[in-house]
C-alpha cells in the first residue's frame, strides 16, 4: 500500500514538473540538488580590509537557459558585519567559472543583482526619511559587463550591520548538450571611512514598453512598433509616470528597432547633480543604449554593445566612470533610447536598465554632520 502511494506521488510529481516552465524547472532542480547535498550547496565568504569575496554554491547547467531562466543562487549578506565601523563600496565584480577551468566565462553570466535592504540601510545611516523612496538596487552585472568601478574619490556608503541580497543567475544560450557545474565569484572593493569619499546614490532607469492590455500574449503584436509582446508581467512590469504598468521584459522582433522611453520621473531629481558612473543591464542583440537630454536635444552618453558574431551573447558592454561627471538638471526631461538588431527568426528577448550613480549632496552633508567621516 505504501509503495503504491509512493509510486502515485512520483508519477504526480513527474507530471507536475513536466508542466513547469524552464525557469521554474531550474528553481526546483537547484533546490533539490542543494537540499539533498548532491552538489556543493554553501556560499563561501571572506573579508579583508579592502575586499569582500563571495563564492556561490554549484549551479548545474543542463539545458539551454535564455536570459532570466537559468539556475541561480541567493545570499543574504551582512556586507559590513562590524557594527562600529563605516565602509565605502568603491567597485564590484562578478565572474562565472565552469568546473575544471580557471578563467571567467562570459557565456554563463546572466546577471548578478546586488540589492540592499533600504529599511536597514537608511536606519543605520540615520536617514530614515529615505526608506522606500527608491528601488534599493546597488547595481547589476550581466552578460558582457562583469565589473564596475567608481571613480577615484567616490563610493557607496555602508554602515555597520548593513544587509544586502546577492542573487546570481546562470545563462546558457549556445550549448545544447550541456551538463556541467559552474560557480559565481563576486567581489566588492571597499575603503574605510577615513578615506573621506564623496557618496554616490544609484538610480535604476528602466526602459518600459506598452503592450496590448486586452490580449497581452497575442503574438501578432510583436510586429507592432508601438506595442511589445511582454514576458513575465508579474515580475517585470513597472508603472509609468501616470501609474499605468508597462512591460520591462519583452520579445524582440526580427530586424532593427529603436525603442524610446521618457525616464524623467524615474530620476526623482530635486536638484541639479552629476553622474559619475554608469552601467547597463541588456540582453543579446542590443546595439546602442543612450541617455538623451530631451530639453537640450543632445546625447548625454551612449553605452556601446559588441555582440558575438558566431554565437548568441553580448561580448562587451561599455561602462562609464569619471571624476568630472556629466551634469543632470532637475528641470530637464530625459529619455532612454535603445537600438536593437535581431538577425534571426528565433526567439530573442530584451530588457534594458541603465544604472546611473549620481553625487549625493544630501548624504554627503548628512554623513559629515553625523561625524561618520573623519
Amino acid at each position: 500500500m505504501v509503495a503504491g502511494y509512493v509510486l502515485i506521488g512520483i508519477i504526480a510529481g513527474g507530471v507536475w514538473y513536466a508542466q513547469l516552465s524552464n525557469r521554474h524547472k531550474a528553481i526546483v532542480k537547484t533546490k533539490l540538488l542543494h537540499g539533498l547535498r548532491i552538489i556543493d550547496h554553501d556560499w563561501e565568504i571572506s573579508h579583508s580590509d579592502s575586499l569582500i569575496a563571495l563564492e556561490s554554491p554549484d549551479l548545474l547547467v543542463d539545458n539551454i537557459y535564455q536570459s532570466m531562466d537559468g539556475p541561480q543562487a541567493i545570499l543574504n549578506l551582512e556586507l559590513n558585519p562590524e557594527a562600529e565601523k563605516f565602509k565605502w563600496i568603491t567597485g564590484f565584480k562578478a565572474e562565472v567559472y565552469r568546473e575544471g577551468t580557471s578563467e571567467h566565462n562570459n557565456d554563463f553570466l546572466c546577471h548578478t543583482n546586488i540589492d540592499f535592504f533600504n529599511g536597514v540601510h537608511y536606519k543605520n545611516l540615520k536617514l530614515p526619511k529615505r526608506i522606500n523612496s527608491q528601488y534599493p538596487r546597488l547595481g547589476t552585472l550581466s552578460n558582457g559587463i562583469n565589473e564596475l568601478n567608481f571613480p577615484e574619490g567616490f563610493g557607496f556608503p555602508v554602515a555597520g550591520k548593513d544587509a544586502f541580497i546577492i542573487a546570481s543567475r546562470t545563462l546558457n544560450h549556445n550549448i545544447e548538450d550541456a551538463f556541467f557545474k559552474v560557480k559565481h565569484k563576486i567581489e566588492f572593493k571597499t575603503e574605510s571611512n577615513d578615506k573621506n569619499l564623496k557618496p554616490l546614490v544609484p538610480k535604476a532607469l528602466v526602459l518600459l514598453q506598452d503592450f496590448n492590455r486586452d490580449n497581452p500574449d497575442h503574438p501578432e503584436q510583436s510586429d507592432d512598433p508601438n506595442l511589445c509582446l511582454p514576458l513575465d508581467l508579474k515580475n517585470h512590469s513597472f508603472p509609468n509616470n501616470e501609474g499605468i504598468r508597462f512591460a520591462a521584459h519583452w520579445v524582440l522582433p526580427k530586424g532593427e528597432h529603436l525603442y524610446k522611453f521618457d525616464v524623467s520621473y524615474q530620476l526623482q531629481l530635486n536638484e541639479d547633480t552629476t553622474i559619475h558612473a554608469m552601467a547597463a543591464h541588456l540582453h543579446p542583440d542590443a546595439q546602442r543604449f543612450t541617455l538623451y537630454d530631451l530639453t537640450a536635444n543632445e546625447e548625454l552618453y551612449t553605452i556601446e554593445c559588441e555582440n558575438y558574431q558566431e554565437k548568441i551573447g553580448l561580448k562587451n558592454v561599455s561602462t562609464y566612470s569619471s571624476v568630472d561627471g556629466i551634469p543632470l538638471y532637475a528641470n530637464h526631461q530625459y529619455e532612454l533610447r535603445l537600438l536593437t538588431n535581431n538577425p534571426s527568426n528565433e526567439f530573442r528577448d530584451m530588457m534594458a536598465v541603465l544604472f546611473i550613480y549620481v553625487y549625493d549632496r544630501e548624504m554627503d552633508e548628512h554623513l559629515r554632520a553625523k561625524n561618520y567621516l573623519n
